[in-house]
């Protein structure tokens, strides 16, 4: 099987017969009949380990009548490997659940129909028979949908109105006003016009010319463009690239008029909510340019409300907060608050402001170091070892009613606990934060939304692709509990896993076939575990972290008969705000030596073969690959490097994030005056890049580069590439087309992980 090649010519795809790919013998290419069966098998263990859905939405409703009866709607995101694209899914389902049961029981499920063309939906507050959708017909058409009663009861045409919707968690947010009669979204700005002819004119050159000739001109008028048109105006980076800025937009579902909302200067706005009166907001601000923004939770922001005209733009907290929730009783917001600059990532405080009082109050702090035992912090009572919150947003919905009691608000999300995802409730009557599932690395959970006293969410493990449970919120001893019941059957694999600890923070998940098998034969044959050849892969970040949920890659090459080492070197979050300060400064060194020492730890273990030991990185993690390279050859077998940071100040001046640079070397970076890459700091940098050890290197290397990469721009790797050619190192290039960072289309995917796959055969087979 034959993967698709950007290089190849027309012509000679044109004179490849089908008969060639069906086969399994040479082909008129020379390829032996073994490498192209090789290829084959890593290509279907690809599908096979990469094809299980992502449940991005789900809404769940009790039946009316029927408490033990719940409906379910659900959208999912899956991989079409006939058409090589990702398709979004809708799904129903009918539940029956039982107090005296671990699993709900399918008492009915729907034909799932393509959503690739729905950007948001939302039902009703006042009826929920009605249902609002943001659609996307083509590249140039959209349409704002009312649906009653499962019957489209009107289609409105917001093509002219603004550009396209923004349907991601950092701006998008699809909100309906508290009286059911306008929905609020966020859409970019409209595109200034351009230039088009002039309709002849009479001559009027002996009339008096009324004003100044250097008059603001607004529009496209005089056969030119709107001179707005080509001002510079930035996206906001990575996975925005050639957005233009977002802006509100309040639709009347009767009139069916939209109007988009003049943003204040120097904000773009997302994520709305609606109070009775008016709209809040989260303000993304920015001064002289605009900093790349997808994972990314240090930016300057605002908590603002406006009114439904766009008028009385009021800010009711700053700093880096977002992700505001109205209170089921209207009362009040809570919202998520990073500490600025710095981190691009760390704890968050969760915050609760008093719409009368206009008063913030923290509710949940930033944690330090893990608790010892339950206490009470700043009012609230938090469970033992609790590490803080670590989340990028709260679901959209995310109010439980429990007991009935319209008094007791109970906010449900997801966290980052150590190595697990899991699931907290904050009972803001009580004031009282609560574990909901297990935080022992045997699964990992995210909440998808809740309603009423169900919560439906979805959880998954090293061996288990996502499946989703629901849950019964109820009252026990004063306190909120969460009945879970999983939907389905988890399956029985053979994959195995641990957390294993080392010193201080470090903690490592270590997934691993427990005996070698058929589908292992080219990798592991030997019954010994300490002949299993190792993958050594940090995550990216580095505040980041690898939790127990399943991933693809680790679930391929465990497949494939390695064991696979997650590392979650200090800094990773999930481990209190210190150890993610602990990393500050010390990118070039702290991580570099616990990935060795979780490496070591699983050779004297004897999990793992010290001579068969491979590693796989990307982003930070491809950058602590390339120092390791040059700084422990022969430790590696061979090492893969997806889109790595090369050159510490190239990046600097090229990335999307340039204060990325500044803050992991603990080297000061303001937002609205960004420094000069002065030669003392180009200098630090280039003292903590890999770049300067390529006469180091000796080991093989391969570097997946995605060409449209905003983060860590190609050019850096691309170089530093040319320069292990010309020393002789073993190294070898991808760069994927109109790919960005995560290198995340079905080809890159594809060709990635086959890639990485045939490099580490050849290298082990040496």
């Amino acid at each position: 099987m034959f993967t698709r090649n950007s290089t190849v010519s027309g012509t000679l795809k044109a004179s490849m017969s089908s008969s060639t790919f069906a086969s399994g013998s040479s082909n008129s290419s020379g390829n032996s009949k073994a490498s192209v069966d090789f290829a084959r098998f890593a290509r279907e263990t690809f599908e096979k380990t990469y094809g299980a859905p992502t449940y991005v939405a789900a809404e769940a409703r009790r039946s009316q009548g029927q408490d033990k009866v719940i409906s379910i709607e659900y959208t999912t995101s899956q991989r079409d490997f006939a058409r090589d694209s990702k398709r979004k899914v809708a799904g129903h389902m009918v539940l029956g659940i039982d107090d005296d049961s671990t699993t709900a029981t399918v008492l009915a499920k729907g034909v799932p129909a393509d959503a690739g063309s729905v950007s948001m939906s939302l039902r009703s507050p006042v009826d929920s028979s009605v249902v609002a959708v943001l659609r996307t017909a083509s590249k140039t058409e959209r349409f704002v949908e009312i649906w009653h009663d499962g019957a489209l009861a009107k289609s409105i045409d917001v093509s002219s109105v603004h550009g396209e919707f923004y349907g991601d968690s950092t701006f998008g947010k699809l909100a309906w006003s508290v009286n059911g009669k306008s929905i609020v979204y966020a859409a970019e700005k409209p595109e200034y016009d351009k230039a088009r002819p002039e309709p002849a004119t009479p001559d009027n050159s002996g009339e008096e010319i009324a004003g100044d000739i250097t008059d603001d001109i607004i529009g496209g008028v005089a056969g030119i463009a709107d001179p707005r048109r080509y001002e510079v105006e930035s996206d906001w980076g990575e996975t925005f690239d050639g957005k233009r800025p977002p802006a509100l937009v309040v639709l009347d579902v009767s009139s069916g008029a939209a109007r988009v909302l003049a943003a204040p200067d120097g904000v773009s706005p997302g994520q709305a909510q609606c109070l009775e009166e008016c709209i809040v907001f989260t303000g993304y601000k920015y001064a002289v340019r605009k900093h790349g923004i997808v994972y990314c939770q240090n930016r300057p922001t605002g908590i603002y409300t406006c009114d439904f005209d766009g008028g009385n733009v009021k800010c009711l907290h700053s700093g880096s907060v977002r992700s505001p929730r109205v209170t089921p009783s209207g009362k009040g917001l809570v919202f998520l608050s990073t500490t600025p600059g710095g981190p691009h990532a760390s704890t968050s405080e969760l915050i609760y402001y008093d719409l009368a009082d206009e008063s913030a109050t923290i509710l949940v702090p930033i944690i330090a170091t893990p608790l010892t035992k339950q206490q009470t912090v700043g009012g609230t009572q938090l469970p033992a070892g609790f590490v803080g919150i670590y989340a990028d947003q709260l679901p959209g919905e995310p109010w439980l009613r429990v007991g009935g009691d319209p008094a007791r608000e109970v906010l449900v999300f997801s966290s980052t606990w150590r190595s697990a995802s899991v699931v907290l409730t904050l009972d803001l009557l009580q004031r009282e934060l609560a574990l909901q599932t297990a935080a022992d690395g045997t699964v990992g959970s995210n909440v998808l939304g809740a309603n009423g006293d169900i919560v439906i969410g979805k959880c998954s493990t090293p061996a288990q692709p996502e499946m989703l449970v629901v849950g019964e919120a109820v009252c026990k001893a004063g306190s909120v509990s969460i009945q879970w019941q999983s939907i389905g059957k988890p399956s029985k694999g053979s994959v195995q896993w641990q957390v294993l600890r080392g010193e201080g923070q470090l903690e490592s998940v270590f997934v691993y076939p427990p005996a070698p098998g058929h589908d292992t034969r080219f990798f592991w044959t030997d019954d010994s575990a300490a002949a299993r050849p190792l993958a050594v892969v940090p995550h990216g970040g580095p505040h980041s972290t690898y939790t127990t949920e399943y991933n693809a890659l680790a679930a391929g090459l465990v497949q494939l008969g390695f064991g696979v080492l997650l590392v979650n070197f200090t800094g990773s979050l999930g481990f209190g705000q210190d150890a993610v300060l602990a990393q500050i400064g010390k990118m070039d060194t702290l991580s570099i030596d616990e990935i060795q020492a979780a490496a070591s730890d699983v050779h004297a273990r004897g999990e793992g073969d010290i001579k068969r030991t491979v590693y796989v990185g990307g982003s930070y993690s491809g950058y602590t690959g390339a120092l390791l390279a040059g700084m422990a050859p022969g430790f590696y077998r061979a090492l893969a490097l997806r889109n790595p940071v090369i050159s510490i100040g190239e990046n600097a001046a090229m990335s999307d994030i340039p204060d990325w640079n500044y803050a992991e070397l603990g080297l000061e970076y303001a937002f609205d005056a960004p420094p000069e890459l002065t030669p003392a700091a180009f200098t630090a940098m280039w003292r903590a890049s890999p770049a300067r050890l390529v006469d180091k290197v000796s080991d093989p290397l391969l570097l997946l580069v995605g060409a449209n990469d905003r983060r860590v721009p190609p050019p850096q790797t691309l170089s530093y590439f040319a320069r292990l050619k010309a020393a002789g190192a073993p190294a070898q290039c991808k760069v994927y087309p109109s790919v960005g960072h995560p290198l995340d289309s079905m080809e890159a995917e594809r060709d990635s992980f086959v890639s990485i796959v045939r490099f580490f055969a050849a290298a082990l087979k040496k």
